[in-house]
């Protein structure tokens, strides 16, 4: 398709929709998705606009968590509603997977999108959507929505060469200008249209701030917003660079240095690059309310703000990253607005990103019978209308537990800092399985390295997770229960993801069933000792860098282990699946996002916009095409034939 085709559109036309219920009656949704946002490190605070139109207008959320601390496989979890280990979409690179894992086990033909589609609603995206989609496979659509503008790897990195391909298209450099601002842009554009229209709609907006720049290790801002917050530093939180005296830490963690004063100057200058990348998203928040209250819109409209995981900067000894289970890399900022969602309003009540598409479904008033059935989380939907509900998710008992959540990882993990490779990275060892528990009065963290080596802390004494108990006998008990725990969440499906308790019925006299175990203070009754202690401890055979079955056994129940376990029933097999990469062929020292360009107009972000060559696109496919683990091989669809790049022609309106 020619370039001056792929910017029509700007004038929907909308099919009739054939979903029951009346549609103009349904609140539409907004979720704006940051990448590699910290909640526990303060980031929030540098940003007012967040503050005073989502958090003062709505519910902040404190203690929602992603599931896996890692760009793809938490964003796959999040649109599929299912753990990692249900997806098998486990890391942003093969062998473990990527955006063409998604699309070669079709995990991409039935996932949010589509369902939302099926309640009447229209879906659009805007921004980064999986890793690996680039510009080598961009002409594989993302599949589902209505329209979708997606930043292209390699370039989603590099924030001043933006290069996008809008629903399959040849991919668009657009030249001078920051991605920030070219998604703000576009995502303002889809707005207006879709404010104009009766049908409800999903928009997500997903810039790549505050992620790091790949190349130069640290997030690179907005020019405008270069030379604010000069005194910002990481904060010195008690796990901050710990001394050996405090350092017992667990995994390829334990084995770091103390930081020393230039690598502690390094993360504070990252520290304060991601504050001022932050300002971009606040931006991005005030159009959208803006718009939204100028259409009469901003009442009927649910405003979620999260982040895909979240970041350490200087914990544990780590200048920067993500992957762990530390509460730094899976706490998120989580802030929502909307119909009958109260307002100023701060909750401990606990949630997932598995929770979301089943909150969506709800808002959207899709029967349950439509519903797939492979879902993991539940809908968050009435702790959002009662946040102060003082049993809304934190107990169970009735099938709807929020108590304990699981944490996984697999495949390799870096380290986000100029010094990453002296400090051994890229590391191999990184497999573990972690259980949290967030109950009102059992906190605890709990975690398996595919080394053998456990963690566990208290977390209600010990919120910063210093102070390692694993191995005291006199926390034995404790980790007994919840070892059984962490056997059934890194097995779960479905119902035991939602209440994992359930699976519990400690035998009773004469060797009938005893009582339901429904909580963790339930479960530490002394007569439950024997029972909980007869649970094979939670092991990995080796350390590998993708999901392996039998190399994470036993689990619980065996029903996990059957050929439908483990979000096998739900989708395609991918052993050895093929797998793209793509090089850099552009590059541009300069940077973007200057004052002037605070409310560039789509006309502006075209002007010097131009379709990549066939030199460049040629370049970008040199690394050529390799297989991972965990796919089931097959050929590429065809891509873009040779075109005559046109030049720029004047934005229309056709």
């Amino acid at each position: 398709m020619r370039f001056s085709q792929s910017i029509c559109g700007l004038t929907l036309a909308y099919a009739a929709s054939a979903a029951a219920g009346d549609a103009a009656t349904k609140p539409s949704i907004i979720l704006i998705m940051s990448d590699d946002q910290d909640r526990r490190l303060g980031s929030t605070d540098f940003q007012s606009v967040l503050h005073r139109e989502i958090y003062s207008q709505g519910v902040e959320f404190i203690n929602h968590f992603a599931t896996t601390a890692q760009c793809c496989p938490s964003r796959a979890s999040f649109l599929r509603g299912q753990a990692a280990h249900n997806t098998n979409v486990t890391n942003v690179h093969a062998p473990g997977g990527n955006y063409d894992k998604w699309h070669q086990a079709g995990l991409d033909e039935d996932y949010l999108p589509h369902w939302l589609k099926k309640a009447g609603y229209r879906a659009e995206y805007v921004g980064k959507f999986l890793n690996g989609y680039n510009v080598v496979n961009a002409n594989i659509t993302p599949k589902g929505w209505d329209h979708v503008d997606a930043l292209l790897d390699p370039y989603t990195t590099y924030y001043n060469v933006p290069v996008m391909s809008q629903n399959g298209e040849r991919p668009v450099y657009y030249k001078g200008f920051h991605s920030t601002d070219v998604v703000r842009t576009k995502a303002l554009n889809r707005l207006q249209s879709l404010v104009t229209q009766d049908e409800p709609y999903y928009l997500q907006i997903a810039p790549y701030a505050p992620h790091v720049q790949n190349d130069v290790h640290r997030t690179v801002p907005l020019a405008r917003h270069m030379d604010l917050f000069p005194e910002a530093k990481a904060p010195r939180t008690p796990n901050y660079n710990p001394d050996d005296e405090h350092h017992r830490i667990g995994g390829w963690p334990g084995t770091l240095p103390l930081m020393n004063q230039s690598t502690m100057d390094t993360a504070d200058g990252a520290f304060r690059a991601r504050a001022q990348a932050l300002q971009g998203l606040d931006e991005i928040i005030e159009d959208v309310i803006a718009m939204l209250d100028a259409n009469g819109k901003l009442d009927s409209t649910y405003v979620i703000y999260t982040s895909d995981n979240g970041y350490h900067i200087g914990q544990h000894r780590l200048p920067g990253g993500k992957a762990l289970f530390y509460g730094e890399d899976t706490n998120l900022p989580f802030g929502v607005r909307g119909p009958g969602v109260p307002k100023n309003v701060t909750s401990q009540i606990p949630g997932v990103h598995l929770d979301l598409v089943p909150t969506f479904l709800d808002i959207a008033g899709l029967p349950k019978a439509d519903w797939p059935t492979f879902l993991d989380g539940q809908s968050l939907l009435p702790q959002w209308k009662d946040p102060a509900g003082s049993s809304a998710g934190l107990n169970a008992g009735d099938g709807n537990s929020k108590e304990t959540l699981n944490i996984e990882f697999w495949g390799s993990c870096t380290i986000e800092a100029p010094n990453g490779a002296e400090l051994g990275a890229p590391f191999v060892n990184t497999t573990y399985k972690t259980l949290r528990m967030l109950g009102d009065r059992q906190s605890w963290l709990f975690s398996v390295w595919c080394t053998g080596e456990m963690e566990l802390y208290d977390t209600a004494a010990d919120p910063y997770e210093v102070t390692n108990l694993a191995g005291t006998p006199e926390h034995e008990t404790v980790l007994n229960r919840l070892n059984a725990l962490l056997l059934v969440t890194k097995s779960c499906a479905e119902g035991t993801c939602r209440d994992p308790w359930s699976v519990f019925t400690p035998p009773g006299g004469n060797g009938t069933d005893g009582e339901k175990i429904t909580t963790m203070q339930q479960a530490m009754d002394s007569k439950h000792d024997a029972y909980f202690a007869s649970f094979p401890r939670v092991h990995f055979a080796s350390c590998m860098q993708y999901q392996d079955i039998a190399n994470e056994a036993p689990l619980y129940p065996e029903s996990a282990a059957s050929p439908k376990g483990l979000g096998q029933g739900a989708r395609r097999p991918t052993g050895n699946f093929v797998t793209t990469d793509a090089g850099v062929a552009i590059a541009d020292a300069e940077f973007y996002g200057t004052v002037e360009q605070r409310h560039a107009t789509l006309e502006q972000v075209y002007a010097q916009a131009r379709n990549l060559t066939d030199e460049e696109l040629a370049a970008s496919a040199a690394p050529k095409k390799g297989k991972g683990k965990g796919g089931d091989g097959g050929t590429a669809e065809k891509r873009w034939g040779v075109q005559e790049v046109p030049e720029w022609i004047r934005l229309g309106h056709d």
